[in-house]
């Protein structure tokens, strides 16, 4: 499959890809918007309904949209926590990890052509 050249497709190509290498405690969706759901983010996740939902502003270029979806999918692959409604996600060293680790393997190790297929 070539690569999606509408930007909502792009997005929603790399994070099938995502989802594939990179495991989440718990199942995630992708909701790409416009506008300003909260104030000042280009992004950000949340648990509903036993998701993780990870929120994408589509306003942004494509390049900010990409490195913002490969961010929140580093809180989502280390969300741990039980009591899910008084987490906040945090830069902590597991994410520090796991962003390294998705950001490494998207832009140095061939993800980006990889997630064409997807």
């Amino acid at each position: 499959m070539p690569r999606a050249k509408k930007k909502a497709d792009r997005l929603k190509q790399v994070y099938r890809w995502l989802v594939e290498f990179f495991p989440t405690p718990y199942p995630t969706r992708l909701n790409l918007f416009r506008g300003t759901k909260r104030m000042s983010e280009h992004g950000y996740v949340v648990h509903e309904s036993r998701n993780l939902i990870i929120h994408i502003d589509l306003r942004e270029p494509l390049y900010a949209c990409l490195d913002t979806l490969l961010h929140e999918m580093a809180h989502a692959v280390v969300w741990k926590h039980q009591r899910v409604e008084k987490y906040y996600a945090t830069h902590s060293d597991d994410w520090g990890i796991a962003y390294a680790k998705i950001y490494r393997k998207f832009f140095e190790e061939g993800g980006r052509k990889e997630s064409h297929d997807f």
